[in-house]
């Protein structure tokens, strides 16, 4: 907040120029064209504005810088009814230097000088005016009223019979019918005095009232724009629910648009895992007498394990081991008690790998016995010499047998 304070006292009439807007400049002139007062703040209200004009005086000119006059200016002027100095085209920034220019005005910063600017090209409006008023008043005339009464639109000569007529009359009162010695004409030239004084109280109260009327219609103002501000509010909070709402109905819908996209996914894949069983059946079926099986990748373990987990093993069926070199005895056994009935495989087994199959009853045939065609995941062979050569197994498996109970026999009898 900036603040120039020329004059302290209150002026009767005074001139004042308005340059509205985020930061108020305000500046204050009395008839004589002096400055007093030239200030500015940030949000600064009418009321505020109305405040600080009245403590200065009664504004008889209201001015602004610019055309057409702003809406904050008017207001002020209605509340005083004052007089708006209206410009023919808004002043330039070298004409509001040049016209701040003069002896004794003073500002701090653009709002201050636009202020003084308007109320300097006010009263130079007047000024001419306001010298002839001085040369032509009577001494016992306020100056001050003629110039009033002559901006309201009286001319100089009515103006000064208007306040020669009021006096004269006030004096009448005041004298009586007789009356005529030092002590009476001192009373009657108090009276004057005192009844002047309270026109101007009166006056005084009538810009009052009007402030108060104006304080009361910006509070009206105030309280329809509470209103307007709490029912957008309540707009606001109703709006935001609702796009609370509709956002988490968008997650959830969201969220089971993602959950149907990975079962989508599972289900593509099965169905590509079926498409390409269906289409080795299909070639299956190509080979005679084509029977299809399983195909472990390599003889361990994981590669067991992995099988079991795609397709499962059904007791009684055949797998073929593309690489039967890699296991023992215990990948052997694990095999077979997933219930296989025959083992066919590529490369050479282990001899311990064999005799464990051998134990739990499997066949076991290389790729060179029993033929293999492998497609991916499965391989097709013929079921027929399949057959035919586990049969064979079984039989030599029953010499093997009672061979080896003819030994032991043999050697319990030694």
């Amino acid at each position: 907040m900036a603040s120039r304070h020329i004059h302290r006292h209150r002026h009767r009439y005074t001139i004042v120029g308005i340059d509205p807007g985020t930061t108020l400049g305000l500046a204050m002139l009395d008839l004589e064209g002096k400055p007093i007062e030239v200030f500015s703040s940030k949000n600064y209200s009418i009321a505020d504005a109305i405040r600080r004009i009245i403590s200065r005086g009664t504004p008889l000119i209201v001015a602004s810088d610019v055309t057409p006059t702003p809406s904050m200016v008017k207001k002020i002027s209605k509340v005083f009814s004052s007089h708006i100095h209206e410009l023919s085209e808004s002043l330039t920034t070298e004409e509001k230097i040049a016209l701040t220019k003069g002896e004794g005005y003073e500002y701090r910063n653009v709002h201050e000088r636009d202020a003084l600017a308007a109320c300097i090209h006010a009263f130079k409006r007047y000024k001419r005016k306001f010298a002839q008023v001085r040369k032509k008043t009577p001494p016992d005339v306020d100056v001050e009223e003629v110039k009033a009464l002559v901006v309201k639109g009286l001319s100089i000569s009515a103006a000064i019979k208007s306040l020669v007529h009021s006096g004269t009359e006030e004096g009448h009162d005041a004298c009586g019918d007789g009356g005529g010695d030092e002590d009476e004409r001192r009373i009657d030239s108090d009276i004057l005095q005192l009844r002047r004084a309270i026109k101007a109280k009166e006056r005084e109260i009538e810009a009052m009232k009007e402030y108060n009327a104006a304080l009361r219609s910006e509070l009206d103002a105030k309280e329809h724009e509470i209103q307007d501000l709490r029912a957008r509010m309540d707009t606001i909070r109703s709006m935001s629910r609702r796009e609370i709402e509709e956002r988490e109905e968008i997650r959830r819908r969201d969220r089971e648009i993602n959950r149907l996209r990975r079962e989508i996914r599972v289900k593509e894949a099965e169905n590509e895992e079926l498409r390409k069983i269906i289409e080795e059946l299909k070639w299956g079926k190509e080979i005679k007498n084509g029977k299809r099986i399983k195909v472990i990748k390599s003889f361990n373990r994981d590669a067991i394990q992995e099988v079991d987990k795609r397709y499962g093993f059904k007791r009684g069926e055949v797998v073929y081991l593309e690489n039967g070199s890699g296991g023992g005895a215990n990948t052997a056994e694990l095999l077979a008690r997933k219930g296989v009935s025959a083992v066919i495989y590529g490369k050479e087994m282990s001899h311990f790998a064999a005799e464990k199959f051998f134990e739990f009853g499997i066949p076991t045939f290389s790729a060179d016995e029993i033929p293999v065609t492998v497609r991916a995941d499965f391989a097709f062979i013929d079921a027929r010499m399949l057959n035919e050569r586990m049969k064979e197994w079984r039989s030599d498996r029953g010499k093997r047998r009672r061979e080896e109970k003819r030994i032991v026999l043999s050697s319990i009898c030694i």
